[in-house]
């Protein structure tokens, strides 16, 4: 749904009214996560210019669905939003999830992007990428990987290593980016998969990047190379948005769309996306709406392909 079309009276004093008390904005990820830490310093950016403080809500687990599936019951007035990553449009490709991802949402904004890659404890007798799958095909399902949650982009593209390199690991889901953290760095799990928000690991010597999966090296790793640069595999990022229940009102969903674009375009957003690994992945509601039913399409033959218990 978009809020081109010009405005009645009516709808013209709804937008005026709105928002009257709080927004929330639910994060499927568990606190202290890099989504969650820049969706809440977008939050503080956007609150004084919407006019009413905005409410974070943490709801881990379920693939990084629940913010999808909160939103599908939610009242249409523009009190409840959610985060969407990619896993929303995987998901219900795997298993039923409760909710059409083309047609039960009003999406807003698409916001962001992030480089994803793979980490290990410094102590690690991987010191290469090269190593790491050497291992790993001598040695199956010795290897283990931690990711946020099952079906994330992370997960999707191990996998999808796998296959091309003939070797077999096992998948950890978590809940959020920290609990992985803390497994792989308490011995638990062999290796991080995720974005690259591992810096402050890395920067105080406990973790090393051993590759990153962008089209071109990251600029907080620029010593460690791309998957693609050593073996030709296709660039992964995992871009995130906001959207909100279907039927919002249009002036509900334009006040958004300005207020929340005014923000994403500042320096100091930027800024904060930079120091998050993060990059400025800006869409309108319409080509958010466009970009969600074709990348539901795209997911259906990824999950066809890593044949992940597909129930369609």
């Amino acid at each position: 749904m978009t809020a081109t079309a010009a405005l009645t009276p009516t709808t013209a004093q709804a937008a005026d009214a709105y928002p009257a008390y709080p927004v929330h904005i639910v994060v499927p990820y568990q606190a202290g996560g890099s989504t969650d830490i820049v969706i809440r310093k977008f939050a503080e950016l956007a609150a004084p210019k919407l006019g009413q403080p905005i409410i974070i809500e943490n709801r881990g687990g379920a693939g990084a669905t629940l913010g999808a599936r909160a939103i599908k019951t939610a009242r249409p007035d523009g009190y409840m939003l959610a985060v969407l990553p990619s896993p929303v449009f995987r998901m219900p490709h795997i298993q039923d999830m409760g909710y059409d991802p083309v047609h039960d949402f009003t999406y807003i904004m698409m916001l962001s992007g992030y480089t994803l890659g793979v980490a290990v404890p410094t102590d690690s007798p991987y010191k290469t990428w090269a190593a790491f799958i050497s291992y790993a095909k001598t040695h199956p399902n010795d290897v283990t990987y931690g990711t946020a949650s099952v079906g994330s982009a992370s997960n999707v593209m191990m996998e999808d290593i796998a296959t091309r390199n003939g070797v077999t690991w096992r998948h950890i889901p978590y809940k959020g980016e920290s609990d992985v953290l803390t497994a792989v760095m308490g011995g638990q799990v062999t290796a991080y998969a995720g974005s690259t928000t591992v810096q402050p690991l890395v920067q105080a010597g406990k973790m090393r990047m051993l590759v990153t999966w962008g089209a071109q090296r990251s600029a907080q790793y620029p010593e460690t190379p791309t998957l693609h640069e050593l073996d030709g595999t296709p660039p992964a990022n995992a871009p995130f948005g906001i959207a909100g229940p279907k039927d919002m009102p249009p002036a509900v969903v334009a006040k958004l769309q300005t207020v929340l674009k005014q923000v994403a375009e500042t320096d100091a957003f930027k800024q904060i996306l930079t120091q998050y690994g993060q990059e400025l992945v800006y869409m309108d509601g319409k080509d958010y709406a466009a970009y969600a039913a074709k990348q539901y399409q795209l997911e259906a033959e990824i999950v066809r392909k890593l044949g992940l218990a597909a129930n369609k």
